[in-house]
């Protein structure tokens, strides 16, 4: 009852207790995929498609057999089609009201996880009490507020210099908690990230294409596949910048490790075309890189098509400059010039990556170990720095990368 709730809903009515609305509207529209389709099928000037996914998602099997967006991305299971949580549809005054109605999960379940200061996202109502920009300038990596920190700093073994309002250690402390509460909810959707993830995709392998033997090229694959019935894997989001990539690392018989595909550079990014430590040449290139990055290819003004992190074109004059075709774009299906280079797998498809060791690495008998992951992130640093991102928000991509279905394979070489 409305006494027991301690709620009125009569502006008239003087009386204690909380005011609310009189009726609730049900928003339909939110039940469907539909709702999704406004911000994941997008296309930008010059008229290509950067977000795909309801496309891939129409196409796919998971709509033909009705499983919708919300099913997978805001269930009780990260990924799969389980069902719902069940939860109460509102708490007032201590009281559950309906509390066994569906719950939706609103974390929406996907890869991505954020790069902004731990004192701004996720959002916290505690710390409202300080500006933006004050969150800034708060060192929460260098222990602001932690007991540890504030001791040394009391007993003089750290001199540091607060800016306001961080130069009371009251208003630090009080920051931390909000730190700490923080990171704790990021740690959980960085768990929920990895789950959607692999539920997705899968790895086998190693298969070898011929015996181990000593003195000879180790001739390997593994199979990638994505296990999903709604899109491909990776999404089409974000056009060319979400990475899915294989890493994998042979350890000899000393331990020594011998080879890798799959590293990355100094700066955080894959040993690819658009590394700046290989185009420097201070870093080894990838050449057998197994990545399902989208790319966009572009035409220039000589030469074949290139790839490149966006969808335009490169002229001889060092301003970019968006060129038209003389072909219209309801003919092709796409602006000329410039086309989406698309290295996802579809659902439930498979492809394999193939490796070959060269034979002075396999000169030692013995048990070697393969260690293979998925490894995946939202933007590659390369285009962060063309973006003009900070150090720290390069560092916090890098740290927001997502490993996936790790695991090592023995095998002995006579």
């Amino acid at each position: 009852s409305k006494d027991a709730l301690k709620i009125k809903t009569d502006p008239a009515d003087k009386r204690p207790g909380q005011l609310i609305h009189l009726q609730g509207i049900r928003f339909e529209q939110l039940s469907h995929s539909e709702a999704c389709q406004s911000c994941h099928q997008v296309a930008v000037h010059p008229g290509i498609a950067l977000e795909v996914v309801w496309a891939q998602y129409r196409a796919g099997p998971a709509r033909k057999k009705g499983i919708r967006c919300q099913d997978c991305h805001m269930g009780i299971t990260p990924g799969k089609p389980l069902g719902f949580a069940f939860a109460p549809a509102a708490e007032v005054n201590g009281q559950w009201v309906e509390p066994h109605r569906k719950h939706s999960n609103h974390m929406f379940f996907g890869p991505g996880n954020s790069i902004a200061h731990p004192g701004l996202f996720p959002h916290n109502e505690k710390a409202l009490r300080w500006a933006a920009d004050a969150w800034l300038r708060f060192d929460w990596r260098s222990g602001w507020g932690s007991d540890s920190f504030e001791q040394q700093v009391a007993q003089g073994t750290i001199v540091a210099h607060f800016p306001p309002p961080w130069d009371s250690v009251d208003e630090r402390r009080e920051a931390r908690r909000v730190i700490e509460e923080n990171l704790e909810l990021l740690a959980i959707k960085k768990a929920s990230s990895i789950a959607v993830m692999e539920a997705g995709s899968q790895i086998e392998g190693p298969f070898f294409l011929r015996p181990p033997q000593r003195g000879q090229p180790l001739d390997f694959q593994y199979l990638v596949r994505n296990v999903s019935e709604g899109h491909n894997n990776p999404s089409g989001s974000l056009g060319a910048q979400p990475q899915l990539w294989l890493n994998v690392v042979l350890t000899g018989p000393g331990g020594q490790r011998l080879w890798e595909s799959g590293y990355l550079d100094r700066n955080g990014d894959l040993a690819n075309q658009h590394s700046l430590e290989v185009t420097s040449g201070r870093a080894p290139p990838d050449r057998q890189l197994f990545n399902l990055q989208t790319q966009f290819l572009i035409t220039g003004v000589k030469g074949p098509d290139r790839e490149m992190y966006l969808p335009i074109n490169v002229d001889i004059d060092p301003l970019p400059f968006l060129r038209p075709g003389n072909i219209p774009v309801s003919v092709m299906n796409h602006p000329p010039l410039i086309r989406m280079e698309q290295k996802s797998l579809p659902p439930l498809s498979v492809k394999p990556a193939v490796y070959r060791v060269p034979s002075e690495l396999m000169h030692q008998p013995g048990t070697y170990r393969l260690s293979v992951r998925l490894r995946s992130r939202m933007e590659p640093i390369y285009f962060m720095r063309f973006c003009g991102a900070t150090p720290e928000m390069e560092r916090r991509m890098i740290e927001q990368t997502i490993d996936l279905h790790p695991y090592t394979v023995q095998f002995i070489v006579p």
